[in-house]
């Protein structure tokens, strides 16, 4: 059994279109979730608890950048072995070990403040579990992707996820217990993570090797700011959650989920069609090939505006229809909602290739400067905003929060491939 699931993973006959199609079906099962659970929940549960999902799934999302520290592009990226696997993994255990500390801290006081029930209070802290186990996965498939094997970690990604989902699925309607059936998917999630890992691992026969804490110090520092980017970029991007748990209800927390998960989708099919090329654009980078790069950016800056114009088009004419019959909830009243949240997922797409390309240029230590602004800015507006004019207050603060960030990463762009023009023409004077 393990031999033939092994083969099934490790199948290297045409590598590169595996990569893609494993990806595209990998991130849309990762899309597509909270998208299941939700559906699950509304028809067996009710719509409180899957209020309750949506803040919890909210949360988790936040919590994981701690655990994976924006770390994903650099070490894909890594083309010198800068660092060594050994280095990568350790500090993976680190970062996951201060995700779950710093989840546990975060919950306790936001349950005392927004006076979570003990049952709300143990759902969100083991949804923060339940993805601790993408934080672990991931550094292993960024290890295969830098291999040239993305298609390893795609089938692994995506094995797992449909498990899992089965798993939650079948336990949500034989329980009726949303914190005893994420339990359960928490700890077989786990076990399938190690079998996988167990069955590829070793065939790209890695030399066992120490890592040297100051180098692991010293990948923690670089990456820093790629961290605190990613954090605050799903801090801004669920702002607008927040700001409902603080001042609506869990309906309302619920049906906001559900007319923005298509913003996540749009934004993850776009991060799909980039990832596969990702290490081929760090080589054109790395070798001085400016103008190729600058192409390949703008090639997928016009895929993104595509993906997103269909996206929206499709919402207009089918989006609320279809989301109401799959949440079981009448979400009529909130179609122009819809259509502003899915522009904004344009924008998350567009932020996310623009934060790969800074990363590729190794001027990560800027994309601070964008989040950091616009955090102040989601921070000081959010709750009064959502007060003041409800789901839609949420929808346009999501979108333009979102526009901010893809503007102040153009920028970003623009003037890493200046100085990189100025830098050649010196060199050649």
């Amino acid at each position: 059994m393990n031999n033939r699931i092994s083969k099934f993973i490790l199948d290297d006959r045409d590598i590169s279109k595996n990569s893609y199609i494993w990806n595209m079906a990998g991130s849309m099962l990762l899309a597509f979730q909270s998208v299941i659970m939700l559906m699950i929940l509304t028809r067996v549960l009710g719509l409180i608890e899957a209020g309750i999902l949506t803040i919890a799934y909210a949360n988790a999302n936040l919590f994981q950048n701690i655990g994976k520290y924006g770390m994903r592009n650099f070490q894909v990226s890594d083309v010198k072995a800068q660092f060594s696997f050994a280095e990568y993994k350790a500090s993976r255990i680190v970062t996951a070990i201060a995700m779950v500390a710093v989840s546990f801290i975060y919950v306790i006081y936001t349950a005392i403040n927004n006076d979570y029930t003990v049952e709300k209070t143990q759902i969100i802290l083991w949804m923060c579990l339940f993805r601790v186990v993408d934080v672990i996965e991931d550094v292993y498939c960024a290890l295969y992707q830098s291999k040239n094997r993305l298609d390893i970690g795609a089938k692994i990604m995506t094995l797992r996820q449909v498990i899992t989902l089965i798993v939650f699925g079948v336990g949500v309607v034989i329980l009726k217990d949303l914190l005893l059936a994420l339990v359960i998917s928490t700890v077989v999630t786990t076990l399938l993570l190690v079998f996988f890992i167990k069955c590829t691992y070793g065939f790209f026969d890695i030399k066992p090797e120490k890592a040297e804490w100051k180098k692991v110090s010293m990948l923690l520092k670089v990456c820093f700011p790629l961290f605190a980017g990613a954090f605050l970029s799903f801090y801004i991007g669920n702002a607008p959650k927040y700001a409902i748990d603080a001042m609506l209800t869990d309906e309302l927390q619920a049906c906001y989920g559900f007319i923005a998960m298509p913003v996540f989708v749009v934004g993850l099919l776009n991060n799909f069609i980039f990832n596969p090329i990702l290490f081929r654009m760090s080589i054109l980078w790395e070798e001085g090939k400016k103008k190729e790069f600058v192409i390949r950016t703008a090639c997928q800056v016009g895929i993104v505006g595509i993906i997103t114009g269909v996206c929206i088009l499709g919402a207009y004419l089918l989006g609320i229809p279809v989301l109401s019959w799959l949440y079981n909830t009448d979400l009529a009243p909130y179609k122009t909602e819809l259509l502003i949240l899915l522009l904004g997922g344009g924008f998350l797409g567009l932020s996310g290739l623009l934060n790969a390309v800074v990363t590729i240029m190794r001027e990560q230590k800027k994309l601070m400067w964008g989040y950091g602004i616009v955090s102040i800015l989601a921070y000081a507006c959010s709750n009064k905003v959502v007060a003041a004019y409800g789901m839609m207050g949420a929808a346009v603060l999501y979108t333009v929060l979102i526009g901010a960030l893809c503007v102040i990463f153009a920028g970003m762009f623009i003037y890493g491939v200046t100085k990189k023009q100025h830098q050649e023409g010196v060199a050649s004077a």
